[in-house]
């Protein structure tokens, strides 16, 4: 028995594939919803079909606090964390993940490939080839000078972890904007534990953003980059990392014949570039600012 946790707000499109792909999968697991009152269908698809739900309001959604709660609910010392609207591939999605984190004993958290849903832009088809490869990585302190940042990168759309060890290190911060996940892959690796880039796992999750999502959605990430420097500081690299990944980027659009979308791409890297600069500097900027920039506008209420 392993203990899924799902974080939910107004998951009334989701729900319907979702429940059901969890229901098939192969392995045992006890279901754990958080939900923050959703003001569309939810409760009402959660009571048709017998599924209970712990309910938080919904300006105290935190990334990693709500998580936490997640991990206090669980029973199992084994715990899967999902998004809403990441789809498991096939019926041995979490089987496989969970073999991963099984794999070697350092193994303190494992996370998943993410494929893209048919009806995701170019960009946002590229994002996920990038960042979630085929083939399976194992990651540990050796490989800082190598990769960087890129060596505690993971996501909480898709992982799990074992729980014990997540209270070495203090579970996850409970007041980031995001990237709770990177913090304590991060904080894992410097204690001298491994993460699994998992690719045999695999779930359907991907986003198409517009320009201003995407300043949004980097002024977050230079906000958590500013809030965790004292762990992310061993990790270098996140501004060369950027680099690589337009130049990947720009090769893959050329070898995919979008050369019209060349010029979106070039407004598309400088939006994440001053977002992301403003996010790293947020503390000079007034409250009204950062609301205005951020993606995540509730945090700063």
């Amino acid at each position: 028995m392993v203990s899924v946790v799902i974080p939910t707000y107004n998951a009334g499109h989701y729900l319907p594939k979702l429940i059901p792909a969890l229901k098939k999968q192969t392995l045992e697991h006890e279901l754990i919803i958080i939900d923050s009152e959703s003001t569309d269908d939810s409760a009402i698809y959660f009571k048709e079909n017998s599924i209970p739900y712990t309910s938080i309001d919904k300006i105290s959604f935190n990334h990693g606090a709500t998580r936490n709660l997640g991990l206090k609910l669980s029973s199992s010392n084994i715990v899967v964390f999902l998004t809403q609207d990441a789809l498991p591939a096939d019926q041995y999605t979490l089987e496989r993940l969970v073999n991963c984190l099984e794999k070697d004993e350092r193994i303190a958290m494992a996370y998943g490939r993410q494929l893209p849903y048919d009806d995701t832009d170019v960009f946002g088809r590229f994002a996920r080839l990038a960042n979630y490869p085929a083939e399976s990585l194992l990651k540990d302190k050796s490989l800082i000078s190598k990769l960087g940042i890129k060596t505690c990168s993971c996501s909480n759309s898709f992982a799990v972890y074992k729980k014990d060890l997540m209270e070495l290190v203090s579970l996850f911060p409970d007041d980031t904007i995001l990237g709770e996940d990177v913090t304590v892959a991060a904080k894992f690796i410097l204690s001298g534990y491994a993460i699994s880039y998992c690719a045999e796992a695999q779930v359907f999750h991907s986003h198409t953003y517009s320009i201003s999502e995407e300043f949004g959605r980097y002024f977050d990430i230079g906000v958590f980059h500013r809030q965790q420097n004292n762990v992310l500081k061993y990790f270098n690299g996140a501004e060369s990392e950027g680099l690589r990944y337009v130049l990947q980027e720009s090769k893959f659009l050329i070898q995919n014949k979008a050369f019209q979308q060349l010029p979106m791409q070039l407004l598309r890297t400088i939006a994440k570039f001053a977002g992301y600069k403003l996010g790293f500097n947020y503390q000079q900027l007034p409250k009204r600012l950062k609301v205005l920039f951020s993606m995540h506008k509730s945090f700063w209420k």
